[in-house]
């Protein structure tokens, strides 16, 4: 099937949905879109420039606009665009004002009420549902009694993987521990594991950004024949960014929440054991926090925390810095690892990321194994050693992230798509035949 004829099938036939719009699922959205084989997008809150209501409004409450940024999308033609705005919209009131706990429970309800709503819009028309795991499972109970290809977008490690993670750290750092960690790693997950697991049995095909995800999906016993790996691309190069760096200093920077999950905590006791008496390096600290208080607390000095940051805000710290530090210790992916390397900045991250996708260990970033203090501790000391190596690194990021930009992704996830659904509709006409 070419290109025409899988447009042509395909036309205004494939329906996208995701409760929240990052930069992969616009990407993903352009992809269809260019295509011509989208027909609708389906989320819960977004502003479009030629919705003249909303500009109205947000006209009116000037205010608004600033806090909405991040929802402004123009990507594609209004037309195609449904929204289930209200309960998000109650969601985002909670994680301003509520517990972390309770902003938990209002986004579990509001997920679950976003996925029957999309499968209540599917009709007969409809060739191809794209979903995110979480909010996929009436979704692709409702496509399956039509017979549509079912495709699930999972952007993180599988379940099992995860428990096992924060049973570890619970046992080596008991002060983890926390009324919403343990709610979210414990008490809500059994059914929330198993509407994942229902999910990766319906779908037909399962996309996984790193080869790490790909590598617990398939150690969990999900049939690897339905598993494909599109990594996230790159944005576009900036090697002017490190622009603010200063001779005879040296800056770390840690990017992302400030979690359990991205090894945070890690990282900040490593800094305490190693490196608080410097006085020409410090540690950049960027994201919401939801470890223990404590671990913020008494920081030294040479650690600066700067919370949650915007774009630009963003954009300043990466001009500040020498190296991104990215312990995580299990991420689908990890975008702040691309976001760096487009800037010249190498990264040092863990074996439980996209790193091994990414980095050349040694040649342009650094390689740990997750988890560890120890490898963390000695890799971090023999980069400040040797420094010198760094700008050839910086060199070689920028040349690499050239080579893989977004326009490649989508390029990419078509002929993905394209294949498997060929190989879908082959098996259905020969079951006909039969």
């Amino acid at each position: 099937m070419n290109k025409a004829t899988f447009t042509n099938v395909l036309k205004n036939g494939i329906n996208h949905s995701t409760p929240s719009v990052g930069k992969f699922s616009t990407e993903t959205l352009k992809a269809y879109d260019e295509a011509d084989t989208l027909k609708y997008m389906f989320t819960t809150l977004v502003f479009h420039p030629e919705n003249k209501t909303v500009e109205y409004f947000l006209k009116i409450f000037s205010f608004v606009r600033v806090k909405l940024k991040n929802r402004y999308f123009s990507e594609i033609p209004l037309k195609k665009i449904r929204i289930y705005p209200y309960k998000e919209i109650l969601r985002l009131l909670a994680v301003k004002f509520l517990s972390l706990t309770a902003a938990d429970t209002i986004w579990e309800w509001t997920e679950l009420s976003f996925d029957k709503w999309v499968s209540n819009k599917l009709d007969k028309e409809v060739k191809i549902v794209h979903c995110y795991e979480h909010a996929a499972l009436f979704t692709f109970k409702k496509a399956k009694d039509f017979g549509c290809f079912k495709i699930l977008e999972q952007v993180s490690q599988h379940h099992t993987h995860y428990k096992h993670i924060v049973e570890n750290q619970f046992k080596l750092y008991p002060s983890l521990r926390s009324k919403y960690i343990e709610k979210i790693s414990f008490k809500s997950i059994k059914k929330r594991n198993e509407r994942k697991n229902k999910e990766y049995e319906l779908a037909d095909l399962i996309i996984c950004n790193s080869t790490f995800t790909m590598k617990t999906l398939i150690d969990a016993g999900i049939n690897k024949s339905k598993i494909i790996k599109i990594p996230l691309a790159y944005p576009e190069t900036n090697q002017q960014s490190k622009k603010n760096t200063l001779p005879g200093r040296f800056t770390f920077t840690c990017v992302g929440s400030i979690s359990l999950t991205k090894g945070t905590h890690i990282l900040i006791n490593v800094w305490r054991k190693h490196f608080s008496d410097f006085t020409n390096i410090k540690l950049i600290l960027a994201g919401t926090v939801s470890l223990p208080r404590e671990y913020l607390s008494n920081l030294p000095p040479n650690i600066e925390f700067r919370g949650f940051v915007n774009k630009d805000q963003l954009d300043d710290i990466y001009g500040e810095s020498d190296l991104l530090v990215f312990p995580t210790l299990g991420d689908g992916f990890g975008m702040v690892i691309t976001e760096a390397m487009a800037k010249g900045i190498p990264v040092l991250t863990t074996n439980n990321s996209a790193g091994y996708d990414l980095i050349e260990d040694g040649k342009d970033g650094f390689i740990i194994e997750a988890g560890s203090e120890d490898a963390l501790a000695k890799k971090m000391l023999w980069i400040l050693k040797n420094k010198p190596i760094l700008p050839k690194m910086s060199e070689l990021v920028i040349q690499k992230a050239r080579k893989y930009q977004w326009l490649d992704y989508r390029k990419l996830l078509i002929e993905e798509v394209e294949t498997r659904y060929l190989e879908f509709m082959s098996k259905i006409k020969s079951l006909d035949n039969y």
